[in-house]
């Protein structure tokens, strides 16, 4: 197996067949479908994986975006209990909600609200998210979670890879899921990141894939031993690496166990020039009624 292999039924994307899948402008970009592709948004590149299973459990939904002023990224994965229409609503008040917030600069009342919407409207089923921010002026990298596996960060200038906990306030009801309770209340963890620094989010997909001779888990583990081995080169290769561990483990060229879901960057250089000036041509030149300039259309939405 190898990890560029085509997703069974669907074309995937790899870094030696095509450019990257670049965000601009006030454009969102993802859904609940199959994609393996390099992507770029304002000072990060990486590789997004995704493959929904066959059966399983879970509904992996991934969403990336970029503010109005192009110059603010987000990204968010999400895992949803059950699958059809379910996962269906459930996705597209996520993506509703992600297009109106995509200028909230903090991600915690982003899914603060976004809690407040499922609840209010019934979507119940258990949802999971992790949400990121990274402001490329200040180079500030913000991750808050809802129930959701914490990621991992490298930073260049230690050498090492460190799982992103964040800190919980004892007593209180702090990144649950969501549509669990109203009261939740969501933190974050706050990096000052630089070029070289790297981050890689998971779906419980990854950490659930089973070994069929002994039921035993891939888990953290087995994502730490991929960081190690593979942690310092591309995004691409890091990815590669990912899949083929899994791999390895289930015995299975694609993931049929759940929803896989991973994506990870790296950061390099943000916009060049004034961000400022970056800021008015594109809210001036964003085409009216258009929420894309053009360099790459976004893909139907689900």
């Amino acid at each position: 197996m190898t990890a560029t292999a085509a997703i069974s039924g669907n074309p995937t994307q790899t870094d030696a067949d095509t450019p990257a899948l670049q965000l601009v402008c006030s454009e969102v970009w993802g859904g609940n479908r199959p994609i393996h592709a390099p992507v770029e948004l304002p000072g990060m590149k990486g590789v997004l994986f995704s493959h929904p299973c066959s059966g399983g459990r879970g509904g992996d939904v991934h969403y990336l975006s970029v503010c109005g002023s192009g110059v603010m990224a987000r990204a968010c994965l999400a895992d949803v209990v059950g699958h059809g229409e379910t996962v269906a609503r459930v996705s597209g008040e996520i993506h509703a909600h992600l297009r109106r917030c995509m200028d909230q600069p903090d991600q915690r009342k982003v899914l603060s609200k976004l809690n407040g919407i499922l609840e209010e409207r019934g979507l119940d089923a258990m949802t999971t998210a992790a949400a990121l921010t990274y402001y490329t002026p200040f180079r500030r990298l913000s991750i808050s979670y809802a129930g959701h596996p914490p990621g991992w960060f490298y930073s260049k200038a230690v050498g090492r890879w460190d799982r992103l906990t964040l800190d919980e306030s004892p007593g209180a009801r702090t990144n649950l899921p969501l549509a669990v309770s109203s009261e939740v209340a969501f933190t974050r963890k706050r990096l000052k990141a630089v070029p070289g620094d790297r981050l890689l989010l998971i779906t419980d997909g990854v950490l659930e894939a089973v070994r069929p001779m002994d039921g035993e888990m891939f888990d953290a583990e087995g994502v730490e031993d991929v960081l190690v081995k593979h942690g310092r080169g591309s995004c691409a290769q890091i990815a590669d690496g990912l899949l083929d561990a899994l791999a390895r483990h289930t015995g299975q060229a694609t993931p049929t166990h759940d929803d896989v879901t991973f994506l990870v960057v790296e950061i390099v250089p943000g916009p060049r020039g004034s961000h400022f000036w970056l800021a008015i041509k594109n809210r001036i030149m964003r085409p009216r009624g258009s929420a894309t300039t053009g360099i790459y259309a976004a893909p139907a939405r689900r």
